[in-house]
């Protein structure tokens, strides 16, 4: 992925995702789903974009894991 365009799209998930959930924007895109978070962040040492998921249990993790990597389909990224 080019360098500018991993922070144009953690740009972009901060911008969406603020629209319906808490998001923390230090050092990427940290989204609050009260049970759980994602992060979608740029790499500083490789050209491309970190994902992590957290949640209490596995099936909010899938659904938490789905939705972002949903959003990230629609930038043209294959997670």
């Amino acid at each position: 992925m080019e360098e500018s365009r991993k922070y144009q799209i953690v740009d972009n998930a901060i911008r969406h995702f603020r629209e319906t959930h808490e998001v923390i924007d230090v050092d990427g895109a940290r989204v609050l789903f009260g049970d759980g978070w994602g992060l979608i962040r740029a790499s500083n040492t490789q050209p491309v974009l970190v994902t992590r998921y957290e949640a209490r249990t596995e099936q909010r993790l899938a659904a938490i894991q789905g939705e972002m990597e949903q959003w990230l389909r629609t930038q043209g990224v294959s997670p």
